[in-house]
């Protein structure tokens, strides 16, 4: 892996000489985990290195993430460890309206490159996640992440998502950025938090299909346009045997077993004259098939079960109005479900940022944010997981060049989730993403 991490720092060096060049997309921020983000990842600067336009039919972008983490003390090596973690995805796209006069209807393949070390992934003892990019095993996977058609329909009212995906894109991510027609202010990425939860729902992890563990499917998204598309409706339906334990990612896909379906609608918001934008989002989902919980020695089981949650952000201050992004916004994300198999039956989480705080400093942020989940103590679970966990943290996001952050954070467990882990657990992490 060392050997990943020598050739992402040798783009970064390479980046002011050999790239900066070129016209880029700008970047004001980004999430903490920018996998996760729904539109288009990265710039498109890589593409420009081949000599294609930004307007050409093909796109061509990508980005990468590292990160170093510590346990200061607590956690499973009580006080010792660290670990390294890495991420890159390669996204190549194809505008069939620019290509073949297809109107509405695009293409993208995306390759996925995961590196993450165990001490990265568990010394903190959490079930909720310190680490965003420590997800499902294997730790180590290189896979074909998506190949997906989307159709446009009836003024793009109407979206069609066809193929292997990652839905947690959609559904239950308060990640997304606000815009809305007719406003005149768009809602930067809610946070840079490096933990899980914001970017996968507690109660939703091992089910909804996301990163790493994409699954084929079919998405729809309807946004009408007589509610000026402030107001949403979306359902999906995917591959669900990633709640048994198979890496949807690397196997073979497939819809002739179990099965999760997920249904949401929300509106979104603009108070003082478009300047301060808000969202709220109520979903609902099902996962077919004989579950029991990924724990050894267990012998609960189910046959499918369903759930709850709720997403909500808002804009509550904007510091130079009409200037820039600057501000601070809010998120809150709650979740259920009646699962007797689960992780966590439920959890309650949220936070703040500050966006841009220093005007010579137009792309930084800074953030707080907390996770509480309820950990299932049925059976023989109540010897692993502590009945709950509280999840703490902090981290500031500092623009270096171009579309490059370094973002260090501490995280902090006053109750781990682990049993076998020492509370409190204090583990600090620093980040570096390189969009291109």
């Amino acid at each position: 892996m060392g050997c990943i991490y020598r050739v992402g720092l040798l783009i970064l060096m390479m980046a002011p000489s050999q790239l900066c060049c070129t016209e880029i997309q700008s970047v004001e921020f980004i999430p903490g985990a920018p996998i996760i983000a729904p539109d288009e990842p990265g710039t498109g600067q890589l593409g420009q290195l081949f000599g294609l336009s930004a307007d050409a039919p093909v796109r061509i972008s990508g980005l990468w993430v590292g990160n170093s983490s510590s346990q200061l003390f607590g956690g499973i090596n009580s006080g010792g460890g660290s670990g390294l973690a890495q991420q890159a995805l390669l996204d190549l796209r194809l505008d069939l309206g620019k290509s073949f006069n297809w109107k509405g209807a695009s293409v993208w393949v995306q390759a996925l490159q995961v590196n993450v070390q165990a001490s990265a992934a568990y010394a903190a003892g959490s079930l909720n996640g310190t680490n965003n990019l420590a997800a499902a095993p294997p730790l180590n996977r290189t896979e074909l992440y998506s190949y997906v058609f989307r159709q446009d329909l009836f003024d793009k009212q109407l979206r069609l998502v066809l193929g292997k995906q990652a839905p947690s894109t959609t559904f239950a991510n308060v990640m997304r950025p606000i815009t809305r027609s007719g406003a005149t202010f768009a809602e930067p990425y809610v946070t840079g938090l490096v933990m899980t939860s914001p970017y996968a729902m507690p109660t939703l992890q091992g089910k909804l299909p996301g990163y790493p563990d994409s699954a084929l499917g079919a998405t729809l998204i309807f946004e009408p346009r007589a509610f000026q598309r402030s107001t949403y409706l979306e359902a999906g339906i995917y591959d669900g045997r990633q709640a048994m334990g198979v890496p949807t990612g690397l196997v073979i896909p497939s819809l002739s077993g179990p099965l999760f379906s997920i249904v949401e609608a929300g509106t979104r918001w603009s108070l003082a004259n478009g300047e301060k934008p808000g969202s709220i989002g109520l979903g609902t989902w099902r996962q077919s098939g004989l579950l029991s919980p990924m724990v050894p020695g267990t012998n609960l089981q189910e046959n499918g079960t369903y759930g709850a949650y709720l997403v909500a952000s808002q804009r509550l201050i904007n510091f130079r109005s009409k200037l820039d992004h600057s501000g601070l916004s809010s998120f809150v994300q709650a979740g259920w479900t009646a699962s007797r198999t689960a992780t966590m039956t439920a959890n309650f989480g949220g936070g703040f940022t500050v966006f841009a705080p220093f005007i010579q400093r137009p792309k930084d942020s800074y953030g707080l944010g907390f996770s509480w989940a309820k950990l299932n103590n049925r059976s023989t679970l109540n010897e692993v997981w502590n009945p709950q966990e509280l999840l703490l943290q902090g981290y500031a996001q500092v623009h270096l060049f171009g579309s490059s952050f370094i973002t260090p954070a501490l995280s902090y467990l006053p109750l781990s989730g682990l049993k076998s882990a020492d509370s409190p657990s204090f583990s600090a992490i620093v980040q570096l993403v390189f969009q291109f």
